[in-house]
């Protein structure tokens, strides 16, 4: 087999006898459906959490008659003005795996599964490989790592425990287990109790996790005794990504957009990367928007921004008709002008 005979990624691993699982880590990290990952390589939908003008994903695979290994490739694909994967670029990858592994990725145990550098595999930084492993292990039903025992016996007793013998990847292994009910409880009973540095991996590792609003009420009441470090807002409001109490999360914005911390461009970001799906609310996309202009007066940002939710499929019609609202102020019709006079922020 070669890589002219197959068009998807997604066919090659089947044609090499592996067994297979996609995440999509553009806006976090969630399983992906086989069939979703098919349907997004064969340009027939658009990628749902694009990030960057490229989709994410984390691919681990295995082939059990040769051995119990998993390999795992962080693959991005450029993305099309609409959002779809640039099947170019897609063939390309698949070349560069045939090229390195073989056609039947005879040489992935020699080379342990890794590819050689090319435009199409990142290094996730420290706490994304640790969210990854924990939540690829629960997918694919391995267990927790050895570090969970010591993370989950500190975490319901922070006042007799110490956390420096606490590791990150621990932390990500409790909060991989957040729907079952004492995990839930014990996080945000004991949240504002945690030292700085263990909330911090905790509200990261959360914003891949489904919370509720007992959850929203411990992260809410967290940022409050904090409301002066922009860096503690961030943190927050990345761990609400998929809070279910949107009545909450839709107030807290409007209060951080009114307030002297979305000053903070990464505050900006931290909302626009992870708490968008709040933003197609019209009103509230434009008040986003605006402080984006406001912000920076260059209007990079704004163009950045643009650029990245427009392709987000749950967002573009709404980022469109932001262009062509009849009233605007000044601030916001000079930033959508300048997407005009700069190409690529359009």
């Amino acid at each position: 087999m070669s890589s002219s005979q197959i068009s998807t990624i997604s066919e090659f691993l089947l044609h090499a006898g592996t067994d297979y699982r996609v995440f999509d880590m553009g806006r976090g990290i969630r399983a992906l459906e086989t069939q979703a990952f098919l349907d997004l390589e064969s340009g027939k939908h658009a990628a749902p959490y694009p990030r960057n003008q490229h989709a994410w994903f984390g691919i681990v695979f295995w082939d059990k008659t040769r051995s119990t290994q998993q390999y795992i490739w962080f693959v991005k694909l450029p993305l099309d003005e609409q959002g779809l994967i640039v099947g170019a670029s897609r063939n390309h990858f698949l070349q560069i795996i045939v090229d390195a592994l073989g056609s039947q990725l005879e040489n992935t145990e020699a080379k342990n599964g890794q590819l050689p550098e090319n435009l199409y595999t990142f290094i996730p930084n420290q706490h994304q490989l640790a969210d990854f492993n924990s939540i690829s292990r629960a997918t694919l039903n391995l267990g927790h790592s050895q570090f969970h025992t010591a993370a989950w016996a500190y975490l319901q007793a922070p006042l007799v425990l110490d956390w420096q013998g606490v590791a990150l990847q621990g932390i990500a292994d409790v909060v991989s287990q957040m729907q079952e009910p004492d995990v839930k409880q014990v996080i945000a009973q004991h949240l504002t109790r945690y030292p700085t540095q263990v909330v911090f991996s905790l509200l990261v590792s959360l914003e891949n996790q489904t919370t509720d609003q007992k959850v929203f009420e411990a992260i809410h009441s967290w940022i409050l005794d904090h409301k002066q470090d922009p860096i503690a807002w961030q943190h927050g409001l990345r761990a609400l990504s998929r809070n279910e109490f949107r009545t909450g999360v839709k107030q807290l914005l409007e209060n951080v957009l009114a307030s002297e911390v979305a000053n903070d461009p990464n505050t900006l970001l931290v909302i626009s990367g992870r708490l968008w799906q709040h933003l197609s609310e019209p009103g509230l996309l434009q008040s986003f928007m605006q402080k984006t202009a406001d912000v920076d007066p260059s209007y990079a940002l704004f163009q950045g921004v643009f650029r990245d939710l427009v392709q987000v499929p749950d967002l573009r019609n709404a980022m469109l008709m932001l262009l062509r609202l009849p009233e605007k102020p000044p601030v916001l019709a000079q930033a959508i002008g300048s997407l005009f006079q700069n190409p690529k922020g359009s």
